[in-house]
């Protein structure tokens, strides 16, 4: 399903300032965002570091998402946010899904899970990255409207 329009990513974007200004100690931390058009549909790809979700409150939303924070010096949450990119209206009920591999690897899949942030719907998941490498991270949307699938794969750094 489509939600109204909004500009496109700012909601995306609020959300994700809002976890680095909420959060100034591990905002050093490494953190990541990309954008690409698949098939008419606008894809944000962010990586966080856990760290910032563990400074929430315990028992806040943000502590309890995905079942909460795991531990793990190398676990971040990486969140997916998809738009229509002719009318800028998010698409929600998305199935999402994403492999994080070291590049030439077999990697980790796993479904992403529906969360609001800044007031938006975005997915999202916590995934370890236990060496400085380059991974590719490769997003799978089942899209609701038409049952098309759009796949995209990002590189991440991770250092």
């Amino acid at each position: 399903m489509f939600e109204k329009p909004k500009p496109l990513g700012r909601m995306l974007r609020a959300g994700i300032a809002a976890l680095l200004i909420a959060s100034p100690g591990p905002a050093l931390a490494q953190t990541t965002s990309d954008y690409a058009v698949v098939d008419d549909v606008g894809m944000y790809l962010a990586v966080l570091p856990a760290e910032m979700l563990r400074e929430y409150p315990r028992g806040s939303e943000e502590s309890r998402m995905h079942g909460g924070v795991p531990g793990g010096k190398h676990v971040h949450h990486l969140q997916v946010a998809l738009f229509d990119s002719k009318t800028n209206a998010r698409i929600t009920e998305a199935e999402v899904s994403v492999t994080v591999a070291e590049v030439g690897l077999p990697g980790i899949s796993k479904d992403l899970g529906p969360f609001t942030i800044g007031g938006a719907l975005t997915y999202g998941g916590f995934f370890e990255f236990q060496k400085s490498d380059l991974y590719e991270v490769k997003v799978r949307a089942l899209l609701p409207e038409d049952g098309r699938v759009i796949e995209k794969t990002f590189e991440y750094e991770h250092f």
